[in-house]
């Protein structure tokens, strides 16, 4: 069974989604097995769960020795931890804002560089990311920022690694990121269904999807 290493998967649609993986009976291909990592446990029986805090280092160093030991090669790396505070730009405290540079940039480029060597030939990078990093939002400022900076981060590495790497930008997916929200929205924005993205995911794994970047 081919292997696929997930991070960021306590929100409820990665039950979903690491469920339909380790199946993929709706592709009636053979299923995936599942490394998660996050701060929380979900508590999913179908995930081998790895606990790391992904803006700290020595977690970082934790997970790779994990893989290393277990000899994991790994076909495929999803790329979704993130964390987003939202509000006037002077009123997101430092915390806030460190917390959003290290865990949506800092962690994703750092975490990239470490996994490189335990990946095949036809290993997929999918990075689950958003259109915030293509539109200009109200009241967003330092989550775009990160946004911005990561995307071009994972344009150039698509320069280097080519069909290895994937960008996927959904719009607002029904989960409790948006609870540090502490402003109402300024834009009206259409509902990216989880299915939608479990498809595109799919597609990808299956080489049945060759863009770099897909818009959902």
């Amino acid at each position: 069974m081919p292997n696929i290493l997930i991070t960021w998967i306590s929100s409820w649609i990665w039950k979903y989604l690491t469920e339909q993986l380790h199946t993929d009976l709706p592709a009636g291909r053979q299923g995936y097995n599942v490394f998660g990592t996050s701060r929380k446990d979900p508590k999913i029986s179908w995930i081998n769960f790895i606990s790391a805090d992904l803006t700290k280092s020595s977690d970082i160093k934790n997970l790779i020795s994990y893989i290393d030991s277990k000899n994991i090669s790994l076909d495929a790396v999803i790329f979704n931890a993130g964390v987003g505070y939202f509000d006037e730009f002077l009123k997101v405290k430092d915390k806030e804002y460190l917390d959003m540079l290290m865990l949506n940039l800092y962690s994703n480029i750092v975490l990239t560089k470490k996994l490189l060597p335990f990946l095949t030939p036809k290993s997929k990078l999918i990075y689950i990311w958003s259109i915030a990093s293509k539109k200009f939002m109200k009241y967003w400022a330092w989550y775009q920022a990160s946004k911005f900076w990561l995307r071009w981060f994972v344009w150039a590495l698509r320069n280097e690694l080519k069909q290895k790497v994937f960008l996927i930008n959904p719009q607002y997916v029904d989960t409790n990121f948006f609870t540090q929200m502490r402003i109402e929205p300024q834009w009206k924005y259409t509902e990216t269904l989880v299915s939608n993205i479990l498809i595109t995911i799919q597609n990808i794994l299956s080489s049945k999807e060759t863009r770099f970047e897909i818009d959902l």
